[in-house]
């Protein structure tokens, strides 16, 4: 068991003390005023805000701990003044994460190369993994509105109806076992749909958070291109944070919202709608 602490490197002991003085609500309202009003003295911060001397004294030290507040002097009519270059660093610092947060490439080949994953076309041996996986789907109520469990057989006649259009792909790791699968489907049967597929994304429970949602949906749009699509559309639980930030990095757009479009458990269930345009 792990018991030591995380010991932060000098960027992100900067951005903790920072963070950790903007948390507290007033000193956080002493910022945002000296946003606004660029250097007041204490006599006019007490004016403004409900703050004893001594409390606003305390709360401008922290400040000016962090780097946050500078002050002009320190004689008794001395200004405060906001440092607008520090919260510069914590906002590039916080929109830096944010990128990262969204991208996916790096994460997929770092899942290939740790996890030795590769993702081929899914074969009639591997249904029994296909259901065991959709099934954990169904259970968890987080991904489908299916509630029927599959079985191995539904499973191996379900891949054997599967035409060239309509791929299943399955993410394998350097055991050779699947881990995910993940499918494209008809959208609708009129012929003004052929070039519009919705997908299925499913990984296993306990591989969950390690890319291969990333890496199956990134290998499905690949096919998807490559098969003629112009369209890749799917229909997700807005509850499932997951799912959506997995779409999102993948640039699908939301189109719209059915509420209350079905009944799992006795309660409603909201279902997103979201697409992206390939070509």
């Amino acid at each position: 068991m792990k018991t030591e602490e995380l010991a932060p490197t000098a960027r992100e002991a900067r951005i903790l003390r920072m963070l950790r003085a903007l948390a507290n609500p007033a000193r956080f309202r002493i910022a945002s005023l000296l946003a606004e009003r660029k250097d007041c003295t204490s006599a006019q911060l007490v004016e403004a805000l409900p703050l004893a001397q001594s409390s606003l004294f305390d709360h401008l030290t922290l400040l000016r701990e962090a780097g946050i507040v500078q002050v002009s002097s320190d004689g008794p009519n001395r200004y405060y003044c906001l440092d607008p270059s520090t919260i510069d660093f914590l906002a590039a610092y916080l929109s830096g994460l944010g990128q990262q947060a969204r991208s996916w490439t790096e994460l997929v080949k770092t899942t290939q190369k740790e996890y030795h994953m590769e993702v081929r076309e899914a074969a009639r041996e591997d249904a029994t993994a296909i259901a065991h996986i959709y099934n954990q789907g169904i259970e968890d109520r987080s991904a489908t509105l299916e509630t029927q469990l599959r079985t191995p057989e539904e499973r191996s006649e379900w891949l054997a109806t599967r035409g060239p259009r309509h791929p299943v792909l399955v993410a394998v790791d350097g055991l050779g076992t699947v881990v995910g699968w993940s499918s494209l489907n008809p959208f609708n049967p009129r012929p003004a749909y052929d070039h519009v597929a919705d997908l299925s994304v499913y990984v296993a429970r306990e591989q969950r958070g390690r890319g291969i949602g990333d890496t199956l949906l990134s290998a499905l749009e690949v096919r998807a291109r490559r098969l003629g699509y112009h369209k890749m559309v799917l229909a997700a639980f807005p509850t499932n944070a997951p799912g959506m930030r997995l779409y999102e990095r993948h640039n699908f757009q939301t189109v719209g919202v059915y509420h209350e479009q079905g009944m799992l458990d006795d309660r409603w269930v909201d279902v997103i709608i979201m697409e992206k345009l390939l070509q």
